[in-house]
């Protein structure tokens, strides 16, 4: 008896070498055939995952249209009229504290709605949660409609702020997961088209409402917020599930049906699907052997650790580079001596920037990398931070005020060519590494809410554009950071990035390293041998950290 159950467990684990291999080289040839297919042809191929993915995106239109209108609005004269204080010279603003508070508490919201996301994400999958946090928008937009004072308004920003730290994480991590290598980086960035538009139709339609000098000239921008939850409700009843959660959940039939949907019709036969799914299978099977778990804790263990501090750190860049300043530029460039409508119309050109930055990254990243992209970026907004700040020490003429809002302009282009986050988790906690980063950024962003109105409100610091030398001491830190720590990630499979991350390769050599995913494990401690990769620019097998 106990030969025959030795006999039947050598079968066993034959059988399972035998599908793993099997698994591994149908992997291969998927990931392979993806790697060397021309980009346009993977767009022609699979264009409807792309425009599903972005499709949901557009939800951020809403956050980054609210986010506009907020601080736009502290330039507003009706706005002004209803919730603003008497200053010494009989002026009607809006105090810096409540200026933050109400930034602030929107981004609280945010901070509720990222923790509730990395739970329903991982439990109910991209759809459901997308569609419930549409209806919870809808309710939620009538407490700033009908907002009284500006306690009532705060806790209109902080409900209508879960919803959108939904849309933040679900947005981005389903960009990542839907389409091939080649596309992920471009449907990632689209993310921030998103936000750009909002911001831009935000300073529209408060630049339209200044003819209105009674209460609709504020309530009319928070009701147009309506027009987005019923079409993008109605769109996610038909969006295609994650592939990857299905297959985690072990719904592999459904992932084939949502694989299939993702390219064009006819494009995939019952082999190449299974391809697909033994490439996903293969992934997972890899961030497995390097931590086992897929909860919060889980992204803070052994490789995933310093995958999520660059995750964390790169998203956080965005508050500390000083872009925040753009957002005050309305009433930035009045206090600079601009009219009221020249600031609104010079806003409007910065914001289109998102519009015109993201596309511009499209074609760099194409030819130069991410990496490559982002620290030129943050070199660029330096560069324009010690301009602005020299300008802040010359005599107030409308000539100083236009030059700065020209090189704001500029500084917006240059934060718009960049996009880190999605490609840096391993796909078990992307969900949770992408919140913990946004919230890694809220909290940044609550920091300089406190610093930036008081650095340019006259009746708080009052440094006005000599505060951008504040931002260009930071914009150092960013660069040197990065130079060190952030790796380059174009073209890389996930798996190839596990083993990157995993063999501890230094960020600067990511790009010169040589890997083989489907190399062959170490059963004995789950992790991939020196010899799975090979370095043009290290002798030794291994990096530092």
């Amino acid at each position: 008896m106990s030969e025959k159950g030795d006999i039947k467990e050598i079968d066993r684990l034959d059988d399972d070498e035998a599908r793993r291999e099997a698994m591994a080289a149908a992997a291969k040839e998927a990931a392979e055939r993806e790697k060397a297919m021309p980009f346009k042809e993977v767009l022609r191929i699979y264009y409807p995952g792309a425009l599903w993915s972005m499709f949901l995106s557009t939800a951020l239109i809403m956050e980054g249209y609210d986010m506009g209108i907020i601080n736009a609005f502290y330039g507003q004269a009706a706005f002004k009229n209803h919730f603003g204080q008497l200053d010494s010279k009989g002026k009607r603003f809006v105090p810096a504290n409540w200026q933050a508070g109400l930034n602030n508490g929107a981004q609280a919201g945010q901070i509720i709605g990222l923790f509730i996301n990395g739970y329903c994400q991982a439990r109910f999958g991209s759809k459901r949660t997308y569609s419930c946090a549409m209806v919870l928008m809808a309710a939620a937009i009538f407490i700033p409609v009908f907002s009284k004072d500006l306690p009532m308004l705060l806790g209109g920003e902080i409900v209508c702020g879960i919803p959108w730290g939904i849309f933040q994480t679900l947005t981005t991590a389903y960009a990542a997961e839907v389409c091939p290598v080649a596309l992920r980086g471009y449907l990632a960035s689209f993310v921030n088209l998103c936000w750009g538009i909002g911001l831009f139709l935000a300073v529209a339609v408060i630049r339209a409402c200044l003819v209105l000098n009674n209460n609709w000239g504020w309530r009319v921008p928070y009701i147009v917020q309506w027009a987005w939850p019923l079409p993008l409700f109605i769109g996610s009843l038909f969006l295609p599930e994650s592939p990857r959660w299905l297959v985690s959940k072990g719904r592999v039939d459904e992932a084939k049906n949502v694989i299939r949907r993702l390219a064009i019709k006819g494009h995939h036969d019952e082999a190449s699907l299974d391809a697909q799914v033994a490439l996903i299978q293969h992934t997972d099977e890899l961030e497995k052997r390097a931590s086992a778990g897929s909860g919060y804790r889980d992204a803070f263990r052994g490789v995933n650790r310093r995958r999520l501090e660059i995750t964390m750190v790169t998203w956080a860049i965005q508050s500390w580079s000083g872009k925040t300043v753009v957002s005050y530029a309305s009433s930035f460039l009045q206090t600079a001596g601009m009219s009221q409508a020249n600031a609104f119309n010079l806003n409007m050109v910065q914001n289109t920037m998102y519009i015109i930055g993201t596309p511009i990254y499209w074609v760099l990243s194409y030819r130069w990398g991410r990496r490559t992209i982002y620290m030129a970026g943050i070199a660029a907004i330096g560069l324009c931070h010690l301009i602005v700040g020299t300008l802040g020490f010359t005599p107030k003429t409308s000539g100083s005020s236009y030059g700065i809002g020209v090189i704001l302009v500029l500084l917006n282009l240059s934060y718009n060519l960049g996009t880190i986050v999605a490609d840096m988790p391993a796909a078990r906690v992307r969900p949770q590494s992408i919140a913990l980063a946004r919230v890694a950024y809220i909290c940044s962003q609550i920091c300089v809410a406190q610093l930036v109105p008081r650095m340019l409100q006259a009746q708080a610091w009052g440094w006005g554009a000599r505060a951008c030398m504040f931002w260009l001491g930071t914009c150092t830190i960013a660069f040197t950071y990065c130079y060190f720590r952030l790796p380059e990630t174009k073209g890389r499979t996930f798996g190839e990035l596990n083993i990157l991350f995993e063999n501890k390769v230094p960020a600067r050599q990511f790009a010169s390293t040589k890997v083989d995913e489907f190399a062959e494990l170490d059963d004995s401690s789950g992790v991939h041998t020196a010899d799975s990769y090979t370095s043009e620019t290290a002798e030794n097998g291994r990096g530092k950290p």
